[in-house]
């Protein structure tokens, strides 16, 4: 399994070269922001509010928060590279960037947020319990990972625990919504959850991320498929699933976890 800390090069190297020359268009649009940022946007008042963000890659959502009035943002992230890109990118008077680990992390904050970040780290619960010690009385903590419970991921989780096919690059856990619900039980916190990007969890968005990935996680598993096979599988997806997409509660391709203190 991997570790974290073996992380650290791959994200150094991505960032180096540049976020979009690993990222896919679905991950990091060009004309607008990733939808999981406008949810989480929109789900609290951010004004006047002492904002730290966990692994904040190169501080867009820093820059996006410090805008809508918050008091001041951190964003911390283990990447040193990613850090001094974010310096470069964003300056405002409200807004920190520091190259540090979670754990070395003191200060109490109004809002807590982790962005895709959970699924990276050796164990979610013991960073969750880090991020709760920092929040003030009243204080919320969002986060947001990868959704796997619709048709993107029951495929996808097919192919990783029936023949360990290399899904994808960086992740050391695959989440669901029952994740979450099992950690705030052990933390005490009141949870709300929803998802968002239904398109690229089960519509035509899915179809055209596979075409991409599906070559790659045939060739890493060093599996006897065909192109052409891979491009029937893509029609039969067009044809008979994306006409049925829904948008079930849990259907997205990304979740998004609000915890509050219980009351």
């Amino acid at each position: 399994m991997k570790k974290n800390v073996q992380l650290r090069e791959f994200y150094d190297s991505v960032y180096r070269k540049g976020e979009r020359s690993h990222y896919t268009q679905f991950r990091l649009q060009t004309q607008d922001m990733p939808e999981e940022f406008r949810a989480v946007l929109e789900l609290l008042d951010w004004k006047g509010k002492d904002v730290l963000d966990v692994g904040c890659g190169t501080g867009d959502m820093c820059s996006y928060i410090a805008e809508m009035g918050a008091k001041n943002v951190v964003g911390i992230d283990y990447s040193k590279e990613a850090i001094a890109e974010a310096q470069k990118k964003h300056e405002a008077k409200n807004l920190l960037f520091q190259s540090r680990q979670l754990r070395e992390m003191e200060g109490e904050f109004d809002i807590i947020i982790s962005l895709g970040t959970l699924e990276h780290m050796d164990d979610p619960l013991d960073a969750l319990k880090r991020m709760k010690g920092m929040m003030k009385p009243e204080g919320e903590l969002v986060l947001t990972c990868p959704n796997w419970l619709n048709p993107r991921g029951y495929i996808l989780q097919t192919l990783w625990h029936m023949f360990h096919a290399p899904i994808t690059l960086a992740d050391i856990h695959y989440l669901t919504p029952k994740n979450f619900d099992a950690w705030a039980d052990d933390l005490g916190m009141e949870l709300d959850w929803f998802t968002v990007d239904h398109e690229w969890g089960q519509g035509t968005k899915m179809v055209e991320d596979f075409k991409r990935r599906l070559p790659n996680v045939v060739r890493d598993a060093k599996m006897a498929t065909s192109q052409a096979q891979i491009d029937e599988f893509l029609a039969w997806l067009q044809t008979c699933v994306v006409p049925f997409q829904g948008t079930e509660k849990h259907g997205g391709a990304v979740g998004v976890y609000r915890l509050r203190a219980r009351h």
